[in-house]
C-alpha cells in the first residue's frame, strides 16, 4: 500500500496517458508539464501565462526603475538649485556685510581723526587756560599791587587812574 506522500507524488493524467486515453480534450496540450488535476486553461495560462506575466514583470520594473531614476534626477536637481540659489543668498549676504565693514572701518577712520584732533585742541585748550591763569593772577598781583600803593598814598581817585593805566 502507499503512503499519503506518495499518492500525492502520483500523476494520474500521466497514467491515464499510459493507457492510451486522451485527457487533454483536443485542446493539444501536455497534461504531463500541467500536473496532475489542471485543466486546460490552467495548462495554457502556466504554459504561455508565465512568459508573459514575466514580460509583464520584467516590462513593470523597467518602467519603475526608469520613474525611480526620473524623481531621482528631479530630486537632484532640485536640490542643485537648491545649493546654488542658496550660494547666490550667501554671496549677497557677504557683499552686505563687506560694504557694511568698509563702512564701519571707514567711520572708525573718521573717530580716530576726530579723536586725535579734539585731543590736540583738548592740549592746545589747555595750554591756553593755563597761560590765562598765569596772566590772571599776574593781573590779580599786579591790581593787589596798585591798589595797595594808592591806598598807601594817593586814595581812591588815584587808584582809579593807576588802574588805567
Amino acid at each position: 500500500m502507499l503512503s499519503l506522500d506518495e499518492a500525492m507524488q502520483l500523476d494520474f493524467t500521466a497514467g491515464l496517458q499510459l493507457l492510451g486515453t486522451d485527457v487533454s480534450f483536443g485542446f493539444g496540450f501536455d497534461t504531463m508539464t500541467c500536473g496532475a488535476g489542471a485543466s486546460p486553461v490552467e495548462a495554457l495560462t502556466k504554459a504561455y501565462g508565465n512568459e508573459e506575466e514575466e514580460e509583464l514583470r520584467r516590462l513593470r520594473r523597467k518602467i519603475s526603475n526608469r520613474e525611480s531614476a526620473r524623481r531621482s534626477r528631479a530630486r537632484r536637481r532640485q536640490r542643485v538649485e537648491e545649493l546654488e540659489r542658496a550660494v547666490q543668498e550667501l554671496r549677497a549676504e557677504r557683499r552686505a556685510l563687506a560694504a557694511k565693514l568698509d563702512a564701519a572701518a571707514g567711520r572708525a577712520l573718521d573717530v580716530r581723526c576726530d579723536n586725535a584732533r579734539l585731543s590736540a585742541e583738548a592740549g592746545a585748550l589747555r595750554r591756553r587756560l593755563g597761560e590765562a591763569q598765569r596772566h590772571a593772577v599776574l593781573l590779580l598781583a599786579l591790581a593787589r599791587a596798585r591798589l595797595a600803593r594808592t591806598a598807601s598814598g594817593g586814595g581812591l581817585a588815584t587808584a582809579a587812574a593807576a588802574w588805567h593805566r
